[in-house]
């Protein structure tokens, strides 16, 4: 064959949309003959949802953690969960989400934020928060909060903690029976300029999983 021959082959091959999709394979693209409902995420091609990886609250009581659990009141928008079940994959952490929810668990914009981790995060789903109360008694709840006066460097952190934080900002009122009822055991909060509202949602409960990780000497980590 003459290398002319041979770059065209080449060429036309890049050139193929389902080579271009197997070269990026790996980092949870969708394959063009899937469809809409469905995302390339495990190792043999198989398409995964976060419903597929869910995991039992009894399990999650008595599952061996390297990190304190993250938990979200009912979360609105399914971005920032999609980007926590990512968080929660590389951590170790096993994140609880707390009905009613923003969004359909199989929502595109959920799946696309957690890229192709959803088989390897543990999520657990309960009706209300007193079934998460009532499923892990020996946990201690922090709840995250701007109300609080506590820093979140404070607090010397345990793996069986549960990191609570509260729904984004939105048309529902703040849960503070939720963020400061007799379950919580702490509250604390993350240092911001007075003159500026909040962070976003897995940016805060990432900054308080790798301080409490930290703490707890990054074990499981690399």
């Amino acid at each position: 064959m003459t290398d002319t021959a041979k770059t065209a082959g080449n060429a036309g091959k890049s050139e193929n949309p389902e080579n271009k999709v197997t070269d990026m394979y790996e980092y949870g693209y969708r394959k063009s003959n899937y469809g809409p409902d469905e995302l390339v995420t495990d190792a043999h091609g198989n398409p995964i949802s976060v419903v597929d990886a869910m995991m039992s609250a009894k399990d999650a009581s008595e599952a061996k953690t390297v990190t304190p659990h993250l938990c979200y009141y009912s979360p609105r928008i399914p971005g920032n969960t999609g980007s926590a079940i990512r968080l929660c994959a590389v951590t170790g952490t096993i994140l609880h989400l707390i009905e009613p929810l923003g969004f359909n668990l199989k929502d595109t914009k959920l799946r696309r934020a957690g890229l192709d981790y959803h088989d390897m995060a543990h999520v657990v789903l309960h009706p209300d928060f007193d079934d998460l109360v009532r499923s892990m008694p020996n946990s201690r709840i922090i709840a995250f909060t701007a109300h609080a006066t506590k820093l979140y460097t404070d607090v010397q952190y345990r793996p069986t903690d549960i990191l609570l934080f509260g729904p984004e900002p939105g048309n529902i009122p703040d849960p503070m029976d939720i963020m400061e009822g007799p379950h919580v055991a702490e509250q604390v909060r993350l240092p911001m300029r007075p003159s500026l509202r909040s962070l976003n949602l897995t940016n805060c409960a990432s900054i308080a999983i790798y301080e409490a990780w930290r703490q707890l000497g990054f074990k499981g980590g690399e």
